[in-house]
Parts: C-alpha cells; sequence; structure tokens
C-alpha cells in the first residue's frame, strides 16, 4: 500500500488481478489534515470501509462524530473472456447515519431517499 499527501480530492485506487498471484496495489491519497482528525480520532474505518475523508461533522454528540465521509468502496466483478475475477475501489461521497448504540452504517446511494417529482407524481 502507498500513500500521498494531496491538496486535491481524496481517494483510493485499489486493484486486483488474481491471475497474476500478486498482491493487491493499493493507493490512499488524503489531505494533511487526514491523519489527525480521521486516523488518530478513530475514523479511518467506519462500517468496515475506508474512510479518506470526513466531509461533514455531526456536533450534536460530543464527542463530535462523522455526518457524511468519502470511502472506498471495494467492488469485485468476474470477466468471463481472458481475464477472470478483478477488483477496483469506487470512492464515493457517504451519509453516516448512527443507531442509538453509537454504531455507524454509510447509506448507500441506493438506499438514500429518492425526490419524487410532484408534477411526475400527479401524471393521470
Amino acid at each position: 500500500m502507498e500513500s500521498h499527501v494531496t491538496d486535491g480530492t481524496p481517494g483510493m485506487t485499489f486493484s486486483h488481478k488474481v491471475e497474476y498471484g500478486a498482491p493487491p496495489f493499493i493507493q490512499l491519497w488524503v489531505r494533511p489534515t487526514w491523519l489527525r482528525q480521521v486516523a488518530h480520532a478513530g475514523w479511518a474505518v467506519l462500517a468496515g470501509r475506508a474512510v479518506l475523508d470526513v466531509l461533514a461533522w455531526d456536533e450534536s454528540v460530543t464527542p463530535r462524530r462523522p455526518a457524511q465521509v468519502r470511502a472506498a468502496l471495494i467492488c469485485a466483478d468476474y470477466d468471463a473472456g481472458m481475464h477472470g475475477w478483478r477488483a477496483h475501489a469506487d470512492n464515493r461521497d457517504l451519509r453516516v447515519a448512527w443507531s442509538a448504540e453509537g454504531q455507524a452504517s454509510l447509506v448507500m446511494p441506493w438506499d438514500e431517499p429518492q425526490d419524487i417529482d410532484p408534477k411526475a407524481a400527479s401524471v393521470a
């Protein structure tokens, strides 16, 4: 794994090509504040996902906790042609939902409520 400090958009590159037998290739790009605000504060992994940046904080609790994060979603797929299994990371900005017990879960885009256009809903 390699890590780099960036002033740009935080992200993760992850790739794994099973047929080569080599370990996965992982690169992290994080902001200069990542070590202090994310890693040392205990937010480097939420709900099993690598946290690349905290985008918004929940200030209603002490100590504050992440309300929205940029996280790396690792996905895998199978190419029946020439490649076989492949894995890669998709960087997503996700809302953090907290249980009453203080357990974090990341709200995936497909689980977010969808805005309904009132004009489309009233078609007769």
